[in-house]
C-alpha cells in the first residue's frame, strides 16, 4: 500500500498546506510545513514507527550489521523510541522468531 496520492492531473504528490498559523511565527509554520510533507514521516506514520530516525538506525545496521539476533541493547536517552523499535526487530527481543535467539532492550531518558 504505497500509493501515493496525486491531483489526478499528474504525477505529483498532494502538499499538506499549513493554513493558520495561530501565534506561531513564520519560521514554525514552515518547519511544520515540512515535516508534514516529508517522505520520511509520512512512511513512518505508515509503519507504525514513532519517527523518521528510525531509518537511519536500520541505515547503519544494514551497512555495519551490529543489531544481531540475540544481542543485548541500552539506548541512553531514547525518546521518542523509534530507535528502540528498530532494535527490538532486530535483537528478537520478542521472540517473533524462534529459530533465532531472544535479545535485550534496555531504553532510558530523563522523563
Amino acid at each position: 500500500m504505497s500509493e501515493k496520492q496525486t491531483s489526478g492531473r499528474g504525477q505529483r504528490e498532494l502538499r499538506v498546506r499549513v493554513k493558520t498559523a495561530k501565534g506561531r511565527k513564520l519560521s514554525s509554520t514552515l518547519w511544520l510545513e515540512r515535516q508534514l510533507n516529508d517522505p520520511y514521516v509520512i512512511r513512518a506514520k505508515k509503519e507504525g514507527y514513532r519517527g523518521r530516525a528510525a531509518y537511519k538506525i536500520s541505515e547503519l545496521d544494514d551497512k555495519y550489521g551490529f543489531l544481531k539476533p540475540g544481542a543485548r541493547v541500552v539506548d541512553l536517552g531514547c525518546a521518542p523510541g523509534g530507535w528502540c523499535q528498530v532494535a527490538v526487530d532486530r535483537v528478537n527481543a520478542l521472540s517473533q522468531n524462534p529459530k533465532k535467539p531472544v535479545g535485550y532492550v534496555l531504553g532510558v531518558d530523563l522523563q
